[in-house]
């Protein structure tokens, strides 16, 4: 770079003396920053942009408040009770619609040539994206965003309108991917480019946002059966081989887990597992005689559960796929469908396919339900419920699952007291996360907040 600058320092002086343009033909560009790339480069740009969204940041603010892992040190500390800024959330905010920029130029590009397969996964990919966009922030921009061409100020839209237009860009992507059913040639997720396993996730991704709106439309019977529908074309797997993951590797600053490189290699100590809540959860479980979740406690935690385990066949080591769907979450959201629908039988069998999931790919050992085990519907939605929280772990997800049932999980713990998940703080639980500083000062559309904007709740969940 020394001499890249050398050079041009005197070809310019040059120019300027002699007044030629010879001497700094091409040196404007930087050939460290490419300004264009292909359709296939560009969307395992958008995978890997989303990754990074998806698993970092996002994630880990999520799982510290749905109390499956501690905010330890530093800013952390402030985030595990409820204390944030807008300056906290510049990076994701920027990296989400970075990604999204670069699934449109996909869409454009790979449209123009006739790669309909490509475009396809860059739309479905679109929609499970954006459906988590909305689902943490609410009302953000979405028709007019990524368009710099058109306005450099989007509005926002309405979070209910935002999980519609999610919906409609799936639609898109199965029909284009219908159409053309050749696998992509280029993939970073475990799908391997293969158009049936991005079918499935788009399928799965339909169900999971029809769900995040299912409250907001008082658990219609219409929409629940919608989410029954979709997610039966999806990730169902038990043994967890249709799973969708992010791949890592072991270079540093690279391909890494981005977990692994954040606690071990960059901010050792600043989270960890101290009292969270799914461990004691998962050790109580034991005592209805047929839940052993000895394998599952073994990937994410360490023995004492006041960590995540970061070495060699836990979540978190470096080379550990991170999960971006899995079968499990299809299964659960049938069950809970089910069982609100009145249909115990149905969601009796999804919450046990979720379990047969768990042995197959945790290693647990837990036997399967029965009717007779649950004396009431309440039951053995409160069993869903809890079981949705376990299979989430540690995913932006679990919070949105949260919010959406009022952080209503419970337990009964090995002396039979019942345990319930209480506010670190007060009274309230984070029901959002707040809008990027750069929001404030560049774009006059973003809503106004009110003081302690994350407790104020997001349409769906009001």
């Amino acid at each position: 770079m020394r001499k890249l600058i050398t050079i041009l320092t005197i070809s310019i002086l040059i120019a300027g003396l002699v007044g030629c343009e010879k001497y700094v033909t091409g040196y404007e560009a930087d050939p460290l920053s490419p300004v264009d790339a292909d359709a296939l480069k560009t969307f395992v740009g958008a995978q890997l942009n989303y990754s990074l969204f998806t698993e970092g940041t996002a994630a880990w603010m999520a799982s510290i408040w749905a109390q499956q892992i501690r905010g330890a040190d530093r800013q952390f500390s402030a985030f595990e009770v409820y204390n944030i800024t807008n300056q906290d959330f510049g990076n994701d905010w920027s990296l989400a619609y970075r990604a999204l920029t670069n699934l449109r130029t996909v869409q454009g590009k790979a449209g123009a040539g006739g790669q309909q397969n490509l475009k396809a996964a860059a739309e479905i990919l679109e929609g499970l994206h954006m459906g988590t966009v909305a689902a943490v922030w609410g009302d953000i921009p979405y028709k007019q965003a990524a368009q710099p061409e058109v306005t450099l100020t989007p509005v926002y839209d309405g979070q209910l309108s935002v999980y519609a237009d999610v919906q409609k860009v799936l639609d898109q992507g199965i029909a284009d991917f219908t159409a053309n059913t050749a696998p992509i040639g280029q993939d970073v997720f475990t799908t391997g480019g293969s158009q049936a396993k991005w079918l499935k996730l788009a399928h799965s991704a339909k169900a999971r946002y029809l769900m995040h709106t299912a409250r907001s439309q008082g658990y219609s019977a219409a929409i629940l059966n919608q989410v029954i529908s979709e997610a039966q074309l999806g990730i169902l797997a038990t043994t967890g081989s249709d799973d969708v993951k992010m791949t890592h590797g072991a270079t540093a600053g690279g391909n890494m887990n981005a977990w692994y490189d954040f606690m071990v290699r960059n901010r050792s100590g600043y989270i960890d597992a101290v009292n969270n809540f799914p461990f004691p959860m998962m050790n109580a479980a034991k005592s209805d005689g047929k839940t052993d979740e000895v394998g599952r406690l073994a990937f994410y935690f360490t023995a004492t559960g006041t960590d995540v385990i970061k070495t060699t066949g836990g979540a978190y080591a470096q080379e550990a796929p991170y999960p971006l769907f899995r079968a499990s979450e299809s299964h659960l959201l049938m069950a809970e469908a089910y069982v609100r629908l009145g249909n115990t039988a149905s969601a009796l069998t999804e919450l046990n396919s979720a379990r047969t999931y768990n042995n197959s790919v945790f290693g647990n050992k837990s036997l399967l339900f029965v009717a007779a085990d649950f004396p009431t519907a309440a039951a053995l939605q409160q069993a869903i419920f809890n079981e949705t929280y376990l299979s989430l772990m540690h995913q932006i997800e679990v919070w949105n699952f949260l919010r959406r049932i009022d952080y209503a999980i419970s337990y009964k713990a090995t002396g039979g007291a019942t345990v319930t998940m209480t506010p670190r703080r007060a009274t309230e639980f984070p029901q959002r996360f707040v809008y990027s500083v750069n929001e404030f000062t560049a774009n006059p559309n973003m809503p106004k907040e009110a003081t302690n904007a994350q407790f104020a709740r997001t349409a769906v969940n009001k």
